[in-house]
């Protein structure tokens, strides 16, 4: 089930990248600087969640075992634990922007943004892998059944082996970390989505400066 989630949650959308790179980076700081204010969280999720058509929730669904250490926190903690908790959901629904553009036009908008060629290579790489490594996951899956040890055994086996395979492929083809990525104009919608996402964080800056106390003097 959370495999599933993962695959729905990081299929990918329409957004443009670098409107969808800069969306998500600017809903994370703002949950971040308004010192995880309740309504922040809880805008930046439902952004996230209309942006993506749903998809978001999938990706929320996909980290579900997390929940259960943030209800034994609140347990002792209180309050301030579901603060953390809508936080946490907050900028994982953020990041599910970035998911919700194609993987060539994440890669162009990090090159557009200087990245360092390398990272962008790196990170190039790793998307282009995760539909595969899901794939391995649910192929060990069905075979293993519901054996968390054996499953997690075989998995961890068969992570290793693809990844040599990978590193083995890359170094026969001269492997010279030139990452390849696209752009677009991007469309009404996506400037839409970078206006709201700026509006967020001057809220978010104005709730914190709204708590500064004058010193002393």
């Amino acid at each position: 089930m959370i495999v599933e989630s993962l695959k729905e949650g990081l299929s990918g959308g329409e957004i443009e990248g670098r409107c969808a790179l800069l969306s998500a980076s600017l809903l994370s700081i703002s949950v971040y600087v308004s010192g995880m204010a309740f309504e922040v969280s809880l805008i930046a999720t439902l952004i996230s969640l209309l942006v993506t058509k749903g998809r978001s929730l999938k990706l929320l669904k996909a980290f579900s075992p997390f929940y259960i250490l943030f209800a034994v926190t609140a347990f002792f903690v209180g309050f301030s634990a579901l603060k953390s908790l809508l936080a946490f959901l907050a900028i994982i629904s953020a990041g599910s922007l970035v998911f919700s553009s194609q993987p060539t036009e994440i890669i162009g908008a990090l090159k557009f943004f200087k990245f360092p060629e390398k990272l962008v290579s790196v990170l190039q790489i790793a998307l282009s892998m995760l539909p595969v490594i899901l794939s391995d996951f649910e192929n060990v899956k069905s075979l293993y059944g519901k054996s968390y040890y054996r499953l997690l055994k075989a998995f961890v086996s068969t992570a290793i082996l693809r990844a040599i395979s990978s590193s083995e492929s890359l170094y026969s083809k001269n492997f010279q970390y030139k990452a390849g990525g696209k752009t677009r104009k991007p469309e009404k919608t996506d400037y839409i989505l970078l206006l709201v996402s700026i509006l967020v964080l001057i809220y978010a800056i104005s709730l914190e400066v709204s708590t500064w106390t004058p010193s002393s003097t």
